[in-house]
Parts: C-alpha cells; structure tokens; sequence
C-alpha cells in the first residue's frame, strides 16, 4: 500500500517534469523528495543514507558546470549552517546537510527565492499541521523542485 501511495505523487512529479521539459535533476529531486519527505514528516529526521547520495548524484548531473553547482551548494548549505549555528532550535542538521546538496542544481540567482520559497512551504505547513514545530526539509525539497523544474 505504501508503495501504490508514494507512486502517485512520484508519477505526477515526473510527468510534470517531462511536460515541461525539466534537466534530468528534477526527476531525481522528485525520486529522492518523496522519500525524504514522508520520513521528515514521519520521524523528524533526514537520514545520511538518503541526502548523501541525493547530493552525490544532483553533483554528477551538474558536472558540466561543476564551479558554479558547488558554489551554489556551498552558499544555500552556508547559508543554513549559519541558521542552525546562530538559532539551533530553528533548524535540524539534517536540513543543513539537505540544503549543501539542494543549492547544487540551482543557479545562484535562484538561491534567495529558494530559501523564501521553501519557508513559505514550511510555514504553510505548520498552519496545515496547526502545529509549532514541522520539518523544514518538505520545504526544502518542494523549493527546489519547482524552480530546478519550472
């Protein structure tokens, strides 16, 4: 059941994806994103196992512009180190990890309209949640998708 519940949103992902005609990142932002996201919401936690080869593989795809992909993830990641460095509660190391590898598919223009956009999902769900604490990483995810897709 649980297979049948995370093909649907991983299948209208991919064909959003290749409507648009998306990079081959989205498709794996997509694959890795609906994992990541059941067990955030689930657990409260972003495992190594996952977010490690998600960053390994968002690198590969992005070779061909290598500087500026890892860049891009040094400063989104920095920029969340920062937040969980300053402000501990607001942010979990999992969501630092997740961003390192996040920032690498997107051009660094699109790194503040991320970090906004992806708090704007965070917060949506919370108020959805009517809760105080929710994961960060949907929000992260979600962000990147849609402008490494769109």
């Amino acid at each position: 059941m649980t297979t049948v519940l995370l093909a649907f949103p991983l299948c209208s992902l991919w064909t959003v994806a290749a409507v648009l005609g998306a990079p081959p990142s989205s498709y794996l932002l997509a694959w890795f994103g609906i994992v990541l996201v059941v067990v955030d919401l689930r657990h409260h936690r972003l495992p190594d196992a996952l977010t490690l080869p998600l960053a390994a593989g968002l690198l590969l795809l992005e070779f061909h512009r290598l500087g500026a992909a890892v860049l891009a993830g040094v400063v989104f990641g920095g920029a969340h180190l920062a937040v969980r460095r300053f402000r501990p509660a607001l942010m979990g190391g999992g969501d630092v990890k997740l961003a390192f590898g996040l920032g690498v598919p997107l051009a660094l223009p699109s790194l503040l309209p991320a970090a906004i956009l992806s708090s704007a999902v965070t917060l949506a769900l919370a108020a959805l949640r009517r809760a105080r604490t929710v994961p960060h990483g949907p929000g992260l995810l979600a962000a990147t998708w849609a402008l490494t897709t769109l």
